[in-house]
């Protein structure tokens, strides 16, 4: 059979698309989760993505990505029982064109084993709980692998991987699994839960040389009960050994064929008739394992001791494993995909009401703050000219205020000056006509007469200006408490404290009296001269003076 033509790419091509298209709502889902958080952590985006939003959607983004992995190891299972000795493992030999498991007299498959395929040229076996690869070259040596294993048990998995470029049915994803004869334990429930569950399709693997017996039955009835409608198909396995007795064949394949239908349909009730009969086959095993093997040697597929017949129970065998390749394929991608295409279309749908509130929160946010907006600018244009005009006004009352402590100083300083006579007559200090003395003299008289000064003047207008200053500031106040918040108005006081102004006054005698040249020459006051100046003034003094001399 020509591997394009396989129907178990169906089941390949399904795993690479959908893993591929999981891949992707990961990826969206991902991108969706860090947009929520960073619309939740933003402050100025408050209530437009919430917490219960930032959790939702992390939460269904470690679920995709979890189904992902699953995905990924997802493969299609089929399981094969039967009574010890029945030929479960020539079936999946000649299946897998080659002697992978050990088959024959003297083997007797005492645990599961999963066969596999790896990438790899080299075969190997891990057991169950174990992380170590045992290498196997030859079915001999895997034969006294699980024979020397004390601790292997009927309830055991041993995993054998073969490598895939020897099987071409190894390569899409299908893995079989032998197991022990139905009739060597008790223990039909853990087995049933512990290897049954996610297999896609069961063989029963029958002696055809006798019935059914009950012990196959009650396990298929199990399964039956733990799975809706298993996918079952039966092989009556040595089909060969009816050629030594034609004369019966028709007769005995009959009895095993109604036998069959009746545990399928009334039994079980897994089939219709009709269907029923394409899940029955009458095969030799170990006929097809041996034709295949002197194909793949170059040798015709009838050589050696083959029964009467061989042909046909060859082509029941193909047919067989074309149909068994369709239904596990279809069966495969059904069971194990639906369900997570179904939860992946939840969280889609839950994810997108998310997204969906974040926009129209994010939507009535932006409305909001577009109104808010042009109400900040209409304010901010009012605030603007009532500043304006608060400015034009605060500029007045400075002007105003500086006028009346100029008018105010100017008219102390006046009198000040009137009564400087008295601050001079008050000061008291040692004089002598020397320029040592006399210059001490003159800078002591200047201190004495701004000190006095300056402090007549503070006493007289400092409470008047620290007035004055105190009401314009008030009124600034007043007028500007409108224009803020209702919370700033409340504090204003506090944060605009009324100082009162430490007024000084920088008279500088000094600098006023540097230009004074004092006259202390002494003169006698009631001599001639002074008598004619004082009566006759200075012109007619003059010229008296003048005429005598």
């Amino acid at each position: 059979m020509a591997e394009a033509a396989s129907p178990l790419k169906h089941f390949v091509l399904a795993k690479r698309a959908i893993t591929a298209i999981f891949d992707q709502l990961l990826e969206f889902v991902t991108e969706g989760s860090y947009f929520v958080e960073a619309t939740y952590r933003n402050p100025e985006l408050d209530q437009v993505a919430t917490e219960d939003d930032l959790i939702e959607i992390q939460g269904y983004r470690n679920k995709l990505s979890i189904i992902g992995e699953v995905l990924s190891r997802r493969h299609m299972k089929v399981a094969f029982f039967g009574r010890t000795s029945s030929g479960k493992s020539s079936v999946i030999n000649a299946m897998l064109w080659d002697k992978v498991l050990p088959s024959g007299i003297g083997h007797t498959t005492n645990c599961f084993l999963s066969v596999e395929g790896t990438d790899g040229d080299k075969a190997y076996l891990m057991t169950e709980g174990s992380d170590e690869k045992k290498s196997v070259k030859t079915v001999n040596q895997l034969a006294h692998a699980l024979h020397m294993d004390k601790d292997l048990k009927a309830g055991c998995l041993v995993h054998v991987f073969w490598p895939k470029a020897k099987c071409a049915l190894l390569r899409d994803d299908l893995v079989l699994v032998d197991s022990p004869g139905t009739d060597v334990t008790t223990e039909l429930d853990s087995w049933i839960d512990k290897f049954c569950l996610d297999a896609d399709v069961f063989v029963l693997v029958a002696n055809s040389e006798s019935t059914l017996m009950n012990t196959e039955k009650q396990f298929f009835h199990k399964v039956n009960e733990r799975l809706s409608k298993p996918n079952i198909f039966i092989l009556n396995n040595r089909w060969d050994a009816s050629a030594s007795e034609p004369e019966y064949m028709e007769d005995v394949r009959r009895q095993h064929m109604e036998r069959c239908l009746h545990f399928l349909v009334e039994e079980l009730k897994v089939v219709d008739p009709l269907e029923a009969q394409n899940r029955i086959f009458f095969v030799s095993a170990k006929e097809v394992l041996s034709a295949r093997k002197h194909k793949a040697q170059g040798m015709p597929e009838g050589g050696g001791a083959l029964a009467e017949g061989f042909q046909a129970r060859l082509q029941e065998f193909q047919n067989f494993e074309q149909i068994f390749e369709e239904c596990i394929s279809q069966s495969a991608v059904k069971t194990k995909f639906e369900q997570h295409t179904i939860r992946a279309k939840q969280i889609l749908d839950t994810v997108k009401n998310i997204m969906d509130s974040v926009n129209v929160a994010a939507a009535e946010k932006r409305v909001y703050s577009m109104e808010e907006r042009e109400d900040q600018i209409d304010r901010l244009d009012f605030i603007r000219n009532q500043m304006n005009l608060l400015t034009l006004d605060v500029k007045k009352k400075i002007r105003a205020v500086t006028e009346e402590v100029a008018n105010k100083v100017s008219s102390a300083m006046t009198d000040e000056i009137c009564r400087l006579s008295v601050l001079v007559d008050e000061f008291c200090s040692e004089f002598h006509p020397t320029p040592s003395v006399l210059k001490v003299y003159k800078n002591e008289l200047n201190k004495h007469i701004e000190d006095g000064m300056g402090r007549n003047l503070a006493d007289r207008c400092t409470n008047e200006v620290n007035a004055s200053m105190l009401q314009s500031q008030q009124e600034i106040i007043e007028n500007l408490k409108p224009l803020l918040p209702t919370g700033i108005q409340n504090k204003l006081h506090t944060l605009i404290p009324c100082k009162k102004f430490d007024l000084s006054y920088d008279l500088n005698c000094h600098k006023l009296c540097s230009d004074f040249q004092e006259d202390i020459v002494f003169r006698f006051s009631l001599g001639w001269s002074s008598l004619v100046h004082r009566f006759l003034g200075p012109v007619n003094a003059q010229r008296v003076l003048l005429g005598l001399s």
